[in-house]
């Protein structure tokens, strides 16, 4: 006997909205990292609206047994159909195409995403409402920001100023040798003059390595590439110290192509 699907379905609420949002601009996430974006402490509750989202298509997840022997958490991504459940003015063709590769995509791609996620969320709870966050979904309806795209675009506002960055997470799921890769890519873009003149100074590149000893072979290596260059600014940071930042702390440490790199904050 064939059980009829329900006619009505009742509209989803701001908060499944809420998650339906945030994986559009994070493509995959934890039900940790949701619950902390929608400042829910009770996970359970968080994974009671996941439910309901996944039994209804507007997201799916990546989980099996291996994940349950490794005690690793269910990935979650948005799909084409909950991207429709979303204002189309907050969306893009290309970041919902991108949606169609979300069961396909390899383990390497869906850690690098909970990272920038992870990151997001730090950034969020250092910055509040001052920070302005924009994510690959978000830059990808623009054709003057780089066409390797960065992890992340910020917009913090300084006052009655605003500073813009573009941020890179350089974690263990790429080879070191394509941080450097992004940063020539950066000095290249920098000398091309494809940052709109009109948008103010080309944003301040930001790069978070996952260690210490990362940061100082980063470090050299962009004091290499700047050579004579002075019109782009590289400033680096580690995990462990971003978690420790404040709004005023000084822990970014920024590169000079002759001296040895300054503290600063954002």
């Amino acid at each position: 006997m064939t059980v009829a699907e329900p006619k009505y379905r009742r509209p989803l609420n701001p908060e499944q909205v809420a998650v339906l949002d945030w994986l559009y601009k994070v493509r995959f996430s934890s039900s940790k990292q949701i619950a902390k974006h929608l400042l829910k402490p009770n996970q359970k509750t968080t994974q009671n609206k996941l439910q309901i989202l996944e039994e209804r298509g507007f997201i799916g997840k990546h989980y099996d047994k291996s994940y349950k022997l490794a005690g690793r958490p269910a990935e979650y991504f948005l799909t084409p159909k909950g991207a429709r459940q979303l204002p189309a003015d907050n969306t893009n063709e290309w970041a919902i195409k991108a949606l169609y590769k979300n069961k396909t995509v390899s383990p390497d791609f869906i850690t690098h995403c909970l990272n920038v996620a992870d990151t997001v969320l730090t950034l969020q709870a250092i910055y509040s409402d001052k920070l302005g966050i924009f994510t690959k979904s978000h830059m990808a309806a623009y054709d003057y920001f780089p066409s390797w795209t960065p992890d992340l675009f910020l917009n913090l506002k300084a006052g009655a100023n605003r500073r813009r960055y573009f941020l890179d997470v350089l974690d263990d799921t790429k080879p070191f040798f394509v941080g450097v890769r992004k940063v020539r890519n950066y000095i290249n873009y920098a000398a091309d003059g494809d940052w709109p003149e009109d948008a103010g100074d080309l944003p301040t590149i930001l790069c978070i390595c996952q260690d210490e000893p990362t940061q100082k072979k980063l470090n050299k290596q962009i004091r290499y590439a700047l050579d004579d260059t002075e019109d782009i600014a590289f400033a680096t940071i580690t995990q462990e110290q971003l978690q420790k930042a404040t709004p005023t702390s000084k822990l970014w440490q920024k590169i000079d192509e002759e001296q040895e790199p300054a503290h600063i904050g954002l």
